[in-house]
């Protein structure tokens, strides 16, 4: 294995860090040679979730950060073993970190990822590239989504083309024919984490599996009405969210006016809040597009597939495995491919994307 990157990411859902190790050739063609998620353990993940419903001492803070930082380190560590490779074997490590708030838009904007990147390049002898949102806020940017860039090096040779990744927060990128492409990217609203959140509260599971629960339920179009309410979804591009927007609090108070709901009916109602945040997208883009590839955890949900589908139209879906990475590594790879971009300074942001007012070198480099 040549010029070998990992990458590392916990997405919005917080379940645990997928690592991937992978190598990228002249055209930014990824040949993946390994993964694995290295889940949190139940404390921790509810640590992370419960950050934002008080206020956490500095203390308590800095501890999780280390924490969430020897977590990623180990996971590192664990697919290296794996893979029978060591450090001397590594390029570098992409470290996208752990968000815990994502505050672009305010009076003095910032993204927080937790993670020690230092602590991820000592424990594994390995030069880490970590803070890539950073850079691009400080230039006006929203700092996110930061994948599309990677999106259309690997897939932009199929032109008229959206990949949706349904990860806890759903994002498209897109792309059309022209020469140079206009390219665009944002995210659309919540996919997968409101639905775990819920699930988790009635079912006491991480998740549904493959919609089964909400599958048993109905559509309350009443409830799916209230729900679009929501200010983001009348944003225009670009823009960008997090899970704390579209938290289980927040469904409380939508279903606090409503009245008396089966928990199946509301499952079902946010799947198909997914779905039509999709559709709503795709039609607030300036790009018409021809087929939409998804990746993320939601391409197993097959009723979240089935709606989005359906919504479409005439408007191909498929998942990205048969373009020579599996759905659900799609984010680690990304953050390899910028860690790349960075050693080789080399823009890694998108400004037509984020809206930042120039193109950017992401992320600062951690020696071992």
């Amino acid at each position: 294995m040549n010029s070998v990157y990992l990458g590392l990411i916990s997405g919005t859902s917080a379940d645990g860090v997928d690592a991937c190790a992978v190598s990228f050739d002249e055209h930014h063609q990824p040949q993946q040679h390994g993964a694995l998620t290295l889940a949190y353990d139940p404390e921790l993940r509810q640590t992370i979730f419960t950050v934002q419903e008080r206020n956490m001492s500095l203390h308590e803070l800095g501890q999780l950060d280390t924490r969430i930082g020897e977590h990623f380190a180990s996971a590192a560590i664990q697919l290296m073993r794996t893979l029978s490779i060591d450090s001397a074997s590594i390029v570098a490590i992409g470290s996208h970190g752990q968000t815990l708030l994502h505050r672009p838009d305010c009076s003095y904007p910032y993204s927080l990822q937790l993670g020690n990147p230092s602590l991820i390049a000592e424990r594994t002898q390995t030069t880490t590239v970590a803070h890539f949102r950073q850079k691009d806020i400080a230039a006006g940017g929203q700092g996110a989504p930061l994948v599309p860039a990677f999106h259309h090096a690997w897939l932009g040779h199929l032109h008229n083309t959206a990949l949706l990744n349904l990860g806890g927060i759903a994002n498209l990128s897109l792309w059309d024919q022209a020469s140079p492409p206009t390219l665009e990217g944002f995210d659309s609203g919540p996919a997968n984490s409101l639905i775990d959140a819920w699930c988790s509260r009635h079912l006491q599971q991480a998740y549904d599996n493959d919609g089964q629960w909400a599958r048993r339920g109905q559509i309350d179009t009443a409830l799916l009405a209230r729900l679009l309410k929501h200010e983001y979804f009348h944003q225009r591009p670009p823009k960008s969210t997090h899970i704390d927007q579209f938290s289980i609090q927040w469904l409380d108070e939508v279903l606090a006016s409503a009245a008396r709901v089966n928990p199946q009916d509301v499952a079902a109602t946010l799947v198909e809040l997914t779905a039509v945040s999709v559709q709503q997208a795709l039609q607030q883009s300036s790009v018409t597009v021809e087929r939409v590839i998804a990746c993320g955890g939601g391409c197993r949900n097959s009723l979240m597939m089935e709606r989005i589908a359906r919504r479409l139209g005439e408007v191909k879906l498929e998942v990205c495995d048969s373009y020579g990475i599996s759905a659900d590594w799609v984010e680690a790879v990304a953050f390899a491919w910028l860690a790349q971009q960075t050693l080789g300074k080399r823009i890694g942001n998108v400004p037509s994307v984020t809206g930042a007012r120039h193109g950017c070198i992401l992320g600062g480099i951690f020696y071992p």
